[in-house]
């Protein structure tokens, strides 16, 4: 299985790698849509559509609005608010995996309900990924939001491994440990930091230039990041196991689907577009 996993990440995230630095905007807005879409057909499975024309439905609305966004949605102002309802949903829910786990297991949720909630939260997240890279700091912002989640998983996964012994969200979850985060964060702050002196050292500007208060906003920004990416994770876990299903997909050797791959994503992009946009506003 890991060796799997291993053998999976080697190529793809190559490719990650170069789709991000290397396309143009419009290019990369349509491959992390496609990424986006096969997430929407495995989520309309595991919100209970059982036909093929049920789901290609529900994959049709989510394709059909990230289609057709740039041509109605008029200037990005008019949507700078989408990213505060997805965090406050994200942290909402963060509260609610920790108080609630077996609450939430037991809920019978309407299947509209399921295909609604799927809907915001993937094109919500196709949407700021976008807006990231075309208008907070390009490709390089996005890269840096990918290594974070990246990073803070392996971490995480090898931590746990090793010293792992208190169960983070044991009714959702039996796999992740507190050890495996705590260890993630830890290794996040050091990331951070070099990060941020490579960039103060090139001179770049575009992401960051140095001062006390904005590095110290920097290193908070990517510690709640990597936050939200686990609740992102255990969203997806929960979703799983009301389905009863053990993975999203079959589609990626060791990891399942692209949405067991891209959970992390999905919930991280949005407090980091938020933040990035503070820290664009008020650390100039």
């Amino acid at each position: 299985m890991l060796k799997n996993r291993i053998l999976t990440a080697l190529v793809l995230a190559p490719l990650a790698i170069a789709g991000i630095l290397y396309l143009p905007d419009r290019w990369f807005a349509l491959l992390w849509g496609v990424a986006i879409a096969v997430c929407a057909w495995e989520w309309s499975n595991l919100a209970g559509l059982t036909t093929i024309p049920t789901r290609a439905g529900f994959l049709t609305v989510c394709v059909g609005f990230m289609t057709s966004f740039q041509q109605w949605a008029g200037e990005m102002e008019l949507w700078e608010w989408l990213a505060w309802p997805m965090v406050a949903f994200w942290f909402v829910l963060s509260i609610l995996l920790r108080e609630m786990p077996t609450k939430l297991l037991v809920i019978k949720y309407p299947i509209a309900v399921k295909l609604l909630v799927g809907f915001f939260v993937l094109v919500s997240a196709w949407i700021l990924m976008v807006w990231t890279r075309i208008n907070l700091g390009g490709s390089a912002q996005v890269l840096y939001l990918f290594m974070l989640v990246w990073v803070a998983d392996i971490a995480a996964y090898f931590v746990g491994k090793r010293w792992g012994l208190t169960k983070l969200a044991p009714e959702i979850s039996p796999g992740k440990t507190a050890e495996g985060l705590y260890g993630a964060l830890v290794v996040i702050v050091l990331f951070s930091l070099a990060v941020a002196a490579v960039l103060y050292q090139t001179e770049s500007g575009s992401f960051i230039s140095f001062s006390w208060v904005k590095l110290g906003y920097f290193i908070l920004l990517s510690v709640v990041t990597v936050l939200f990416s686990v609740v992102g994770d255990l969203f997806e876990s929960l979703v799983k196991r009301v389905g009863g299903v053990k993975d999203s997909g079959a589609i990626l050797p060791g990891h399942g689907g692209f949405l067991d791959r891209l959970d992390s994503l999905i919930a991280a992009v949005s407090v980091f577009y938020a933040g990035s946009k503070l820290l664009e506003i008020y650390f100039q």
